[in-house]
């Protein structure tokens, strides 16, 4: 039987690497973008000339009819959902005294509110199912703070509470929820960090540098695979906590 993944936020970056890594296993890749159709036709493009099966989906996750029908989308496809990869996040820096309404709300809206809806349309076919695995992609900021980030970190930390309280409720159900912090990679997004920050996660690195992108995908593929760890959080990275 094949098995089914939906990773959000696929057409590029970690999204990507991860929807890769699955369909590398032949896992059957529902490809999550809002705006980027080009990108994420390419990626499945690339799964489909590999043998897999993929599908592009649109959906605004911020919006939960748009996740409800989704969800649907995929189950009329594939009749089932294995695996939901919480990744779609955007960023809207700027120092809370400066940040504005539509600033704090749009984050919030698409990292927090718009996981917490993927999470129950997915969590719905999972508990019937009776199996399944959800990764929340977290960060470090949501822990440590960083200045122009109290949107993104707020969403993030809400991320880590959304992950204990989702495996407790779900866990009945032999549905395990996990959340990842996924370090420091150079994606359209990292590569918008200053050189000062980007210096300074390699300060702060044990091991001197960033992580990799491809071994971040190989872990969350092997995590999702899990059934007996839940409600847990992990740092993929190498900068230590605490």
């Amino acid at each position: 039987m094949q098995k089914v993944v939906l990773v959000t936020g696929a057409s590029r970056g970690i999204g990507r690497a991860i929807a890769e890594a699955f369909g590398a296993r032949a896992y059957a890749v529902a490809v999550n973008y809002r705006t980027s159709r080009q990108a994420a036709l390419e990626v499945v493009e690339t799964l489909t000339a590999a043998g897999g099966s993929a599908l592009a989906i649109q959906a605004d996750i911020g919006d939960s009819h748009q996740v409800d029908r989704m969800i649907q989308q995929i189950t009329d496809t594939w009749s089932r959902l294995d695996i939901l990869i919480n990744n779609a996040a955007t960023t809207r820096d700027r120092t809370i005294l400066k940040m504005s309404d539509a600033e704090w709300e749009e984050v919030i809206r698409s990292d927090l509110t718009g996981a917490f809806y993927c999470l129950r349309a997915a969590g719905r076919v999972m508990a019937k199912q009776r199996s399944g695995a959800i990764v929340n992609i977290s960060s470090l900021v949501s822990l440590r703070g960083a200045v122009g980030t109290a949107n993104y970190a707020a969403a993030k930390a809400g991320l880590l509470g959304l992950s204990k309280v989702a495996a407790r409720e779900l866990g009945r159900y032999q549905v395990t929820v996990n959340a990842v912090f996924p370090g420091f990679h150079f994606t359209d997004l990292g590569k918008t960090a200053s050189p000062d920050y980007l210096e300074q996660v390699k300060r702060e690195s044990v091991l001197g540098k960033t992580t990799q992108i491809g071994d971040l995908a190989e872990f969350v593929v092997l995590l999702s695979q899990q059934t007996t760890v839940s409600g847990q959080i992990f740092n993929w990275d190498s900068r230590i906590i605490g």
